[in-house]
């Protein structure tokens, strides 16, 4: 059951100067002791036994840790000091006392008012007296259905259970008396409440000691909005038309401002959050929550507590102003309440999703991405003004995409974004579909600086599919890319030696840069029948003459070792022959023969081996083509050596080596051949 709401007491009021948080671990009774002072644990089981320690003290109202490390203790002022509290006080460093007027109580009344609150009848029956609390903030039940959020203590334990919206001018906060307010439509039904520990016991210093209700909407008329009222707009009677929007729920900052919406106080702002993970004693029940020194009073029970746009807390107790001291206000935190009604959540107000690429009225490439802005991990809903709708996830850090559509021209749709059950307002956008700019076509053959062999008689390639291709140049004509991406082109050439082409692809009103293939057509290679390739022929066989095959009136020369071979000859019926002369050499020769038609050309290579005579050295290799240089070198010492080169055959070795011969024999051995080829010489001219 839930505790039935009491009259309010006198407010607290804090009179320390600082403004101070909750936060400190505190040890069990049994331990104050007067010890050198150190600091006191902010954190914790420790923290939390001495919490409930300090306060089964009456005089002891709330226990909490501020910004700085301190362990924050509110009493009642004018109160006898306890010996736990001054042992306390004495152990540790890092403790500050505050006071207030009078003990804590909720702000809730029984008074019958009127107010833009809501009214809470004694009898369903008979709503003629009750009690008044205030709304803290819409919400959605777990089935997505409307609610709203109150405090625990406002359902009297759960004996309570319908509820009414009041007039706003009624209210007190809105100008009314207070014993005076006026009905103006069905709420809903209180659903989940808890006052205090789990079955509204008086609870403990744990988190499971709370203040919190829900009410779920029955009336179908009324719209929750994601907003709080500031209470400016009252005389109109619609709370509406000035609001604070809350996007979001998290935990209190200590030290930073806060603000609460209410029914008897209205708006109040001004002050920070003093004091935060702690725990309170509102009315006879231990809340955990957080305190401050806002403003508040008797029916402002259940209101939002905020800060900036974030929704923090519920507004519980508290104690108003009194003479030198301030008032004090505690409120159950949100975060914590809102884990313990199974699956109820805060109605947020989430931004609209947003463009980035391209800008609205900006152009887009078919099939690229159009991409913007949502609250993190939303869902999209992309509507376009012709076609179905979809969705897209934003990711983690809010961003989301999706393809450009096909089609060309306007591309207008809206973007919706939703969260949980929060769902933005819908944003509309155009955009301008546009073609994919067009790249050059490939052209695959005749490739640039590629030669063709015989006749070209089609040019190839790859393009965009379903573009329009136009050969122009040597050859000329045009062809569609096919689905694949390949197109072709008939051609007629001839061998020649610099033919051009250029090539471009076209579609919905753009033309690509321009491809170009420079090429030549080329007669195929002349075969070479003599010498046959990788032959190898005797000396007293090498080839004077090179034979093959060819294009009919072809002309064909050739070069042996790089040195062209003099003369040129003219394929007949199909047949060339060519002089070598004495270009070939004995040891490795190689033969290009080069087939001209129409200045075009191509050559054919094969390799030979002309072998020395036996017993005959062999011959140096031949030199580079080309060179026509020669060399030779001698000494006379005993030993001789000798070699040459040269173009003119590349002649067998011919020094005379001498080897384990004495000089003198040498010399006589070489004038005794001297004589026998003068002999020779002279019978050969006597006998003509």
């Amino acid at each position: 059951m839930q505790h039935r709401s009491h009259r309010l007491g006198r407010p607290l009021a804090i009179v320390a100067a600082a403004s101070l948080g909750l936060g400190g671990l505190l040890a069990a009774p049994a331990a104050f002791a007067n010890t050198a002072a150190t600091p006191a644990p902010v954190s914790g089981d420790a923290y939390q036994e001495q919490a409930a320690a300090l306060l089964s003290d009456p005089a002891i109202q709330a226990v909490g840790r501020d910004a700085s490390g301190n362990v924050v203790v509110v009493k009642v002022a004018g109160s006898d000091s306890s010996d736990g509290l001054d042992a306390f006080d004495a152990r540790f460093d890092n403790v500050v006392v505050k006071s207030v007027g009078a003990p804590l109580t909720d702000y809730s009344t029984d008074d019958v008012v009127g107010g833009a609150g809501y009214f809470v009848p004694d009898d369903p029956d008979a709503p003629a007296a009750g009690s008044a609390c205030s709304i803290g903030f819409s919400a959605w039940s777990p089935a997505g259905k409307p609610a709203v959020l109150s405090a625990g203590h406002c359902t009297s334990d759960g004996v309570a259970t319908d509820t009414y919206l009041t007039l706003p001018s009624g209210d007190e906060a809105g100008g009314g008396a207070s014993s005076d307010f006026a009905i103006v439509s069905a709420l809903g039904t209180f659903g989940f409440s808890q006052y205090g520990g789990i079955g509204n016991t008086k609870g403990k210093n744990n988190k499971d000691s709370i203040d919190i209700s829900v009410i779920d909407l029955t009336n179908e008329d009324l719209t929750t909005l994601p907003k709080v009222t500031d209470w400016t707009t009252a005389a109109s009677e619609d709370l509406s038309k000035s609001t604070k929007t809350i996007t979001s729920v998290g935990a209190p900052e200590v030290g930073k401002a806060v603000a609460k919406s209410g029914r008897t106080t209205g708006y109040t702002d001004g002050a920070t959050v003093d004091i935060v993970d702690g725990w309170a004693n509102v009315g006879g029940r231990i809340v955990y929550g957080f305190g401050s020194a806002l403003v508040a009073d008797h029916g402002d029970s259940g209101g939002a507590v905020f800060q900036g746009s974030k929704a923090v807390g519920i507004l519980s107790g508290g104690s108003p102003a009194s003479g030198s001291d301030p008032a004090f206000m505690w409120a159950s935190d949100l975060q914590n309440d809102l884990a313990h009604t199974d699956g109820y959540t805060v109605k947020l107000s989430i931004s609209a999703p947003a463009l980035t690429n391209p800008a609205d009225g900006g152009n887009v490439e078919r099939g690229a991405s159009i991409s913007g802005t949502a609250p993190a991990s939303s869902t999209v809903t992309i509507d376009p003004k012709d076609g179905d709708s979809f969705t897209v996830d934003a990711d983690a850090d809010g961003t989301f995409s999706f393809p450009a559509p096909s089609a060309l021209g306007t591309y207008e749709f809206t973007a919706q974004a939703k969260s949980g059950f929060n769902t933005s307002s819908k944003a509309s956008f155009s955009v301008k579909v546009v073609p994919v700019p067009l790249k050059a076509p490939v052209i695959t053959s005749p490739a640039d600086g590629s030669s063709v062999v015989t006749s070209l008689t089609e040019v190839t390639g790859t393009g965009t599919p379903g573009t329009k291709i136009t050969v122009k140049g040597d050859v000329q004509g045009t062809d569609t890319v096919d689905g694949s991406g390949n197109w072709s082109v008939p051609a007629d050439l001839s061998y020649g030696t610099v033919y051009s082409i250029d090539v471009t692809q076209s579609a919905e009103g753009q033309t690509s840069p321009v491809a170009t293939s420079v090429f030549s057509v080329i007669p195929a290679q002349a075969g070479i029948t003599s010498p046959t390739n990788n032959s190898t022929v005797a000396n007293a066989d090498k080839p004077t003459n090179a034979t093959g095959t060819g294009i009919t009136g072809a002309t064909i020369s050739a070069k042996i070792n790089g040195v062209p071979v003099q003369g040129t000859t003219k394929v007949i019926d199909g047949e060339w022959s060519l002089v070598l002369g004495s270009a070939v050499q004995v040891g490795a020769n190689e033969l290009v023969v080069t087939q001209s038609i129409d200045g075009a050309s191509s050559e054919a290579r094969i390799a030979f081996t002309v072998q020395a005579a036996a017993g005959t050295p062999t011959a140096t290799p031949a030199p580079t083509p080309g060179n026509g240089s020669g060399s030779g070198s001698g000494s006379g010492s005993g030993s001789g050596s000798g070699s040459g080169s040269g173009t003119g055959g590349g002649l067998a070795h011919t020094g005379l080596e001498v080897t384990g011969i004495s000089v003198l024999a040498a010399i006589m051995l070489a004038l005794g051949s001297a004589f026998l080829v003068t002999r020779r010489r002279a019978a050969r001219n006597n006998a003509q």
